[in-house]
């Protein structure tokens, strides 16, 4: 290695240790923190030498070595603290720092042409990031994941009335169409689901319904099912629900008005059901 040699891990060692002990007083950094930070300001400085062919990388795990001694100074006169205390464990961190700077020095710097990420080792990690990216994504946006709620204004009157022509046509021959209120209602609650479950989640749905055959709501109207039910059937399901709704009360013996079968059938999201059904019967 030579006199030259350990004069460059000397400058090298002074220098990276003077940048931890900046991060530590900005950061606050704990041992392994600094470890980590340590192994890779080695690489990088290894990495550095390789690209410009300072052939002084084989043995730069030595810089370590420089950084205990520098370490011990540090503490004597500048901190005025004990070095060797054993509550402070430095002799050890040291030790395990070595060790590692050896390990890392050997398998990842001395075998390889570059120290620095190749144009394929980029590729695989961006996508990896990009997987990891989508994943949290999915995750934190809910987007595989029925929603709880919606807000009384959360769908505008163009599409309300966009969708109402467009599934009126659609479903035609199953909405009742003879019975206006019921038909609206019924219109009603299916632009809310399909609005807030639209076709692309809802064939998902069927997909994870095979797999898993658990219950899960299924169809246009988003009905709770064991089996796999069609959009029709949905629809012939939500009709009968409402019309036992719709029944005279057996002790007043008057018709439920259509607001309090709303209430009953949606639950929270009934507020935003009825906004649905008043700009349909307006219309």
């Amino acid at each position: 290695m030579g006199l030259l040699g350990w004069i460059v891990y000397m400058f090298l060692g002074v220098l990276l240790f003077s940048l931890i002990i900046f991060f530590n007083h900005k950061y606050t950094m704990t041992k392994f923190e600094r470890m980590i930070i340590s192994i890779l300001l080695m690489l990088v400085s290894a990495g550095m030498m390789k690209r410009f062919n300072i052939p002084y990388t084989e043995q730069i795990f030595f810089l370590f070595v420089f950084f205990f001694f520098i370490d011990l100074i540090y503490h004597s006169y500048f901190l005025e603290r004990d070095f060797f205390d054993k509550t402070e464990k430095n002799v050890f961190y040291y030790c395990v720092l070595v060790c590692v700077g050896f390990f890392v020095n050997q398998e990842f710097i001395n075998r390889v042409d570059q120290v620095f990420l190749s144009g394929e080792d980029l590729r695989i990690i961006i996508w990896f990031l990009l997987f990891i990216f989508l994943y949290f994504f999915i995750k934190n946006k809910n987007i595989f994941q029925e929603s709880t709620s919606v807000s009384k204004h959360y769908i505008s009157r163009e599409i309300v009335l966009t969708q109402y022509a467009k599934l009126k046509d659609q479903y035609y021959d199953d909405l009742h169409c003879d019975k206006k209120e019921m038909s609206n209602l019924l219109l009603a609650i299916m632009i809310f689901e399909n609005h807030r479950r639209g076709k692309l989640l809802r064939k998902y749905d069927y997909f994870s319904f095979r797999l898993s055959g658990g219950k899960k709501k299924l169809g246009i109207m988003q009905v709770e099912s064991k089996q796999f039910i069609t959009d029709q059937e949905s629809i012939e399901i939500v009709y009968k629900k409402l019309d036992k709704l719709y029944q005279k009360d057996t002790k007043t013996k008057k018709k439920i008005k259509v607001e309090d079968v709303i209430t009953k059938y949606g639950g929270e999201d009934a507020t935003a059901i009825q906004t649905i059904f008043d700009i349909i019967r307006k219309f």
